[in-house]
């Protein structure tokens, strides 16, 4: 099983209860084949910009684990709810790649260093001309 994270962006000129349901039957679904971990109901916001001549949606992410063929499933659907104006899923390191290393402060303090006693060489030369 795969670590998920989808969000979802639902009208949010449709009615409380129509909107609750939505985001349940996603809910569902994903429990149908996978475990939820989490969902944060992230509440009305405007959006960037129009979609669909909609200015609002109600957001909510949806954090679970599933098999790899549960997020195109979900996908399918989402495709065909008229109510679902934006989802994006996202794996967690698909690929199994370990996360990069944090390069170390010291070469930018080098070159800095260095940068700044040409500076102060050049100083000198024009103090002592």
């Amino acid at each position: 099983m795969k670590r998920y994270e989808t969000i979802l962006v639902v009208d949010a000129m449709i009615p409380d209860e129509s909107i609750a349901s939505e985001f349940d039957a996603v809910a569902k679904l994903i429990e149908s084949q996978g475990k939820i971990t989490r969902v944060d109901r992230w509440g009305k916001r405007r959006l960037a910009y129009p979609i669909r001549k909609r200015t609002h949606g109600e957001y909510a992410a949806f954090y679970y684990d599933a098999e790899p063929g549960l997020p195109a499933e979900l996908e399918k659907r989402l495709r065909i709810n008229e109510n679902a104006l934006r989802w994006l899923t996202v794996a967690e390191n698909p690929a199994g790649i370990p996360p990069a290393p944090v390069a170390d402060g010291a070469p930018e303090a080098d070159e800095k260093g260095e940068k700044g006693d040409k500076g102060e060489e050049k100083a000198k030369k024009e103090g002592d001309e």
